[in-house]
């Protein structure tokens, strides 16, 4: 069985660029919920002060973080570069959980300053599917 692969992606937010960031992002989310089936979750959290985001993606397995990948590239190029990019936010830290490829680890060496932390070993876990109460 496959291990899970979780990225955490943490940015500040420039002044004054929190509703473009939110704006931008929401196309971003809808892409990647309509070209990526196999993706668990993705979401993007903010800091009360707005100056803050972290993005969270759940996947099934490294297989599908890199397929998500190749969709920002292919499918988002614009809409990242617009929603992701310098004028907007500035990534500060990259976490893995699971074993990323080297073209995950690759894409954060590029950025200067961003502090990258990986934890490739999965003890033990499960997931669960959301469920209607």
């Amino acid at each position: 069985m496959s291990q899970p692969f979780i990225h955490f992606g943490t940015f500040r937010i420039k002044e004054g660029k929190f509703e473009d960031l939110a704006s931008s992002y929401r196309e971003v989310v809808e892409t990647v919920e309509e070209h990526e089936p196999r993706m668990i979750a993705f979401h993007g959290f903010v800091n009360e002060e707005r100056t803050e985001m972290t993005v969270i993606q759940v996947h099934p397995d490294t297989a599908s973080m890199d397929f998500h990948m190749q969709v920002l590239r292919d499918k988002l190029g614009e809409q990242v570069a617009r929603a992701l990019g310098p004028e907007l936010i500035e990534l500060k830290r990259s976490e893995y959980y699971g074993e990323p490829s080297e073209s995950a680890l690759e894409m954060d060496r590029q950025i200067p300053g961003v502090a990258v932390n990986v934890k490739p070993v999965h003890v033990a876990g499960f997931t669960r599917p959301a469920q209607v109460v």
